[in-house]
């Protein structure tokens, strides 16, 4: 392509959960272009097209090229983790690519819980058993389909399979390795043992590449078909919330990120492992961060952006409106509910809570809905509930750090509901930043693959800025955390009053 600036140009791309989006940038930082595509889905919510979800990714790779006028020198690429595909012996995928929030291997997952111990293996991978990891997702395939598992020749995961799709070659990153309930976080390698229990072998995993690492380069057939000079170097940059913290400047012990998106993710630094026993009975996750260097322990909320989205669609009726008018619509009705706690207290448990204090039967909650109380309350408490969860979530991890967070980045999306930011650092006694980059992970994982051209990591930093809030709005929002939220989401469940529903009146 015509019109490229001097120096190096790097690519990230990121595969989502409801967006695969990419930006081209300097390795400084400086975005040229960015762009993003909806990522597909079948009907059930639960599964990707492999060739849908690569040309996704690769429309939003181009359309940044072609508005930069430019292609990458080196291109990294991110991602959702849990979701992936097996592929035969060809690369070509056996199934659609099954997502990390397919319910279908529960009762495999409750079977290496029983059978293995949820405590035993939490310690060696560092994950606790449930549905969305691909261990229980093979153990589910080698009874319901063997003939997929006898054919599989390898896995790969969303953010591999774009990568296999630029190079033919299949490698992953250990932070997605890690997330498998196969991979031995202390070791560093994968385990013949649990791989046997799906009827799977060490030689039917992606090989895991250290951070930076190339996993191939684009070959000359696929560069044509972008429009961009071939042999470039591809770096599958690792697991999405861990690539955008690192862009957001959490690469310190002590330090958190909190990843907002469709789900949400706390991620606290440590240079050792955590209370491995500890963490598992909290519900948490935890291994290297994506420099291969320090510990990380993740908690993870299923339901936080996924909270605005079925309001719009349950409350609002915007399930066939454009993302872009869902989002205006409802910050203009938060803006509509004034200052400072609703009074309202919402469970944000779309899906069960799996941190702290694991309960998978807890449902969304509405406690304290009055007759004043409107759409525009309920909508604010939404954002009220994940963010006291969310602060939850960060303390729980200092006390397993063995002291609260420095501090706490927040990122994502979601950061752009200035709401939703301004309740965060209300609601924390930490000092709270806010990283301005809105596709943080993208531009972690063109740092990433700026390592594959020698250059330093650490050097591109998204900007992050102090978000305060009113010491009058502290006050009663950290008052209203610790004597309503906690007390609420830490009794037994109990009956609430029902969501209202607009047709009926109720509420508005």
């Amino acid at each position: 392509m015509s019109g490229r600036r001097r120096g190096p140009v790097l690519a990230g791309v990121d595969v989502g959960t409801t967006h695969c989006k990419a930006v081209l940038c300097t390795p400084d930082g400086t975005v040229l272009a960015q762009a993003q595509r909806r990522t597909p889905v079948d009907a059930s919510g639960h599964a990707h097209d492999v060739a849908r979800l690569c040309r996704a990714a690769l429309e939003a790779l181009a359309a940044c090229m072609a508005a930069a006028g430019c292609g990458p020198d080196a291109v990294g690429i991110t991602g959702m983790a849990e979701t992936g595909a097996p592929l035969d012996a060809d690369g070509a995928p056996l199934l659609p690519a099954l997502s990390w929030s397919d319910p279908r291997p529960a009762a495999h997952a409750e079977r290496l819980r029983r059978e293995h111990g949820a405590a035993e293996l939490h310690e060696a991978t560092g994950v606790l058993p449930s549905p969305k990891v691909p261990l229980a997702k093979w153990l589910w395939l080698s009874e319901e389909n063997p003939e997929v598992v006898r054919r599989m020749r390898t896995w790969a995961g969303a953010a591999d399979l774009v990568a296999h799709a630029l190079t033919g070659v299949v490698g992953t990153h250990a932070t997605f390795a890690q997330r498998t309930m196969a991979w031995d976080v202390h070791t560093g390698a994968w385990r013949a043992d649990l791989l046997a229990l799906a009827g799977l072998d060490v030689d039917r995993m992606p090989t895991v590449h250290p951070p930076g690492a190339p996993v191939g380069r684009i070959g000359t057939v696929t560069a044509v078909a972008l429009g961009m000079a071939p042999g470039a170097p591809v770096v599958v940059a690792g697991h999405d919330h861990l690539v955008g913290a690192w862009a957001a400047g959490v690469r310190e012990a002590g330090e958190a990120a909190d990843s907002m998106g469709t789900a949400e993710a706390v991620v606290t630094l440590a240079d050792a492992a955590p209370d491995v026993r500890a963490t598992s009975r909290q519900g948490m996750s935890y291994g290297r961060h994506v420099d291969g260097v320090h510990w990380c322990t993740v908690a993870g909320m299923s339901s936080s952006g996924a909270l605005v989205e079925w309001f719009c669609d349950r409350l609002l009726g915007l399930d066939h409106a454009p993302p872009e008018e869902r989002y205006r619509r409802f910050a203009v009705l938060i803006e509509q509910a004034g200052q400072g706690p609703t009074g309202v207290c919402v469970e944000p448990y779309l899906y069960g809570r799996s941190a702290p204090h694991p309960d998978p039967a807890r449902r969304l909650a509405v406690h304290g809905l009055q007759p004043r109380h409107g759409l525009p309350e309920l909508a604010k408490a939404l954002l009220e509930g994940a963010s006291y969860q969310a602060r939850w979530m960060a303390e729980v991890q200092g006390e397993l750090a063995g002291g609260p967070p420095h501090t706490v980045t927040l990122l994502g999306g979601s950061v752009r509901q200035r709401t939703w930011v301004a309740i965060k650092a209300a609601v924390s006694p930490w000092r709270t930043l806010g990283c301005g980059a809105p596709d943080a992970a993208c531009l972690g994982a063109a740092a990433w693959a700026g390592a594959a051209l020698g250059l330093d990591p650490a050097a591109p930093a998204a900007a992050r800025r102090p978000v305060d809030a009113p010491p009058a709005a502290a006050d009663a929002y950290r008052r209203t955390y610790r004597t309503v939220f906690l007390p609420t989401v830490t009794a037994p469940a109990t009956a609430s009053r029902p969501v209202p529903d607009p047709a009926s009146g109720a509420g508005s």
